[in-house]
């Protein structure tokens, strides 16, 4: 996957995500940035892009990157209602690519039903996450090989 993030945003989100150790548990398990948003939906790997700033697209690009990353070294598989998807990893992230909100707006857009504008206005990519206009929901991958999937 191509990205259209700096050399310096993916080194940044490699670094803090992936590489460093941020806590060591008693029974020496290391702990990454990405064991934080584990278990949980994609919303929270969206929460994580907040480390590239506040600009939607760059966060967007984040996304992608880090979705792409995590598809790509077995950590995570997406379904749909419960069922794997079987397109390739490329073919996956392009999904969220297409369907991705262009903007905090659009994301508000999206979410909302006519006539209830105000609900969750500010809140779309709180809520995409959780709708069928998503392409897919996140199951984790256990300790054991299996995959959870994520409330």
């Amino acid at each position: 996957m191509k990205s259209n993030l700096s050399k310096g945003d993916i080194e940044r989100l490699s670094k803090e995500l992936f590489d460093d150790v941020l806590e060591v548990l008693d029974d020496g398990m290391e702990l990454h940035g990405f064991d934080y948003f584990e278990g949980h939906s994609l919303g929270s790997v969206w929460h994580a892009t907040q480390r590239v700033g506040d600009d939607f697209e760059k966060r967007r690009n984040a996304f992608l990157w880090i979705l792409h990353r995590l598809l790509r070294e077995d950590r995570i598989k997406l379904h749909k209602r419960g069922t794997f998807l079987g397109a390739s990893i490329d073919e996956q992230t392009e999904m969220f690519q297409k369907a991705f909100p262009e903007s905090e707006e659009d994301a508000d857009k999206k979410c909302t039903k006519p006539g209830y504008e105000a609900a969750y206005e500010g809140f779309g990519m709180n809520v995409w996450w959780f709708l069928d206009i998503c392409p897919a929901g996140v199951a984790w991958r256990q300790p054991d090989g299996s995959y959870q999937i994520a409330d």
